[in-house]
């Protein structure tokens, strides 16, 4: 499609035709809508989207493929988003301007969708289910939050002197990376300190 593409680099995105990339398909939660993109980092790529990715995404019905470039992983992307022009949708109101791909949504694609796992499963490559893959990058950053915390107390003071979280950023975006531990049944002991448990719990909007 030529001139019909501008590619516009974004945190998590590719944008040279060398290094590993991802295909990925993330449906949304609680609506008929689906982001299809590809990305060298697909967690940052979700992040980009919402804070709270892991409720916002349906992540059982979402999966990544593994390309051996990005410019395999674009050609996917390319046929993908042709096969599906019907289906083109604007993103969700609640998805920020800055997170860019807003040629990238689709509405009531979902068989389609999972048709083109299908295809690319049967073509040998490696197709991993969205929670999963999330789930191992969280249990590796796991080892690494008790680093980030320290840095926290570091910069704001002791962690039972902290704001709730409602009071706005930074507290938000904490509360809520803390809450995709829960979301993804890992848990937080062990990793931070039980006052920051304390504090997370406190504020948690995630389930238990």
């Amino acid at each position: 499609m030529a001139g019909g593409r501008r590619i516009v680099p974004v945190e998590g995105v590719g944008t040279g035709a060398s290094g590993r990339a991802c295909l990925y398909v993330m449906p949304c939660a609680y609506e008929d809508h689906a982001k299809l993109g590809i990305a060298t980092d697909p967690l940052a790529r979700m992040q980009a989207f919402s804070s709270r990715y892991y409720a916002f995404f349906d992540l059982e019905r979402g999966w990544l493929a593994d390309a051996g470039s990005v410019r395999e992983a674009r050609a996917w992307e390319t046929r993908l988003k042709r096969d599906l022009r019907a289906h083109a949708a604007p993103p969700p109101l609640t998805v920020p301007a800055r997170a860019a791909g807003r040629t990238e949504w689709f509405r009531g694609a979902d068989v389609a969708l999972q048709a083109a796992r299908a295809v690319l499963e049967a073509e040998g490559f490696t197709v991993h289910p969205l929670r999963d893959w999330v789930s191992a990058r969280l249990r590796v950053q796991r080892d690494q939050l008790d680093a980030g915390e320290q840095a926290a107390v570091d910069r704001f003071g002791p962690v039972d002197e902290w704001p709730p979280a409602h009071t706005g950023p930074p507290w938000e975006t904490l509360r809520d990376a803390l809450d995709a531990y829960v979301a993804l049944d890992l848990p937080l002991q062990g990793a931070v300190s039980p006052v920051l448990q304390a504090w997370h719990a406190r504020n948690s909007l995630s389930p238990r």
